[in-house]
């Protein structure tokens, strides 16, 4: 959107968690605020684990905007 026309594909991000369970293996989505208490709750589970942080990624915003 940044010139005007979008070009190419837009590319989403996968739900890790939905991919995650998918497999059979736990996972939860968590909150800065609660990523210690989810974290500690995965790392006492045996087996594999999947704890999603979601973030905003800004490396390709643009800058000329600001």
């Amino acid at each position: 959107d940044t010139f005007g026309a979008t070009e190419g594909t837009e590319l989403t991000r996968p739900d890790f968690v939905a991919l995650a369970e998918s497999f059979g293996v736990p996972a939860v989505s968590t909150s800065p605020e609660a990523l210690r208490d989810d974290l500690a709750a995965a790392l006492r589970t045996p087996g594999p684990n999947v704890v999603v942080l979601p973030a905003l990624l800004r490396m390709f915003a643009p800058t000329h905007l600001d």
